[in-house]
């Protein structure tokens, strides 16, 4: 069974795309963790904190692919744009919801 967005997208690929991506972070997590301490490296502590970041909403996007309600904005509920989850598939919100939270 092919789980697919409201637009009939499959989104097979973009769950691969999304656990490639996943696993390359963590990957990366585990490569800077013994200098990712402010005092020690201050660029890979923060390197390591956008990854955890990344990390959160890899697999945010992930759970909503086993909950049904990938592709759909967390915040109005309206279909995200399939070209918007081609770019950036751990996409939670429409872009006119991004657009207003990163205004406020």
């Amino acid at each position: 069974m092919t789980i697919e967005t409201p637009d009939t997208v499959p989104i097979a690929a973009l769950q691969r795309e999304l656990e490639r991506q996943l696993d390359e972070r963590l990957l990366a997590i585990q490569e800077l963790q013994p200098f990712a301490a402010p005092s020690v490296d201050p660029v890979a502590y923060q390197a390591t904190a956008s990854h955890r970041l990344a990390v959160d909403q890899i697999t945010a996007a992930l759970n909503r692919i086993s909950a049904g309600t990938y592709g759909r904005c967390v915040r109005c509920g309206n279909q995200i744009a399939p070209a918007r989850l081609e770019v950036l598939p751990s996409a939670a919100a429409c872009i006119e919801c991004q657009s207003h939270a990163e205004a406020a």
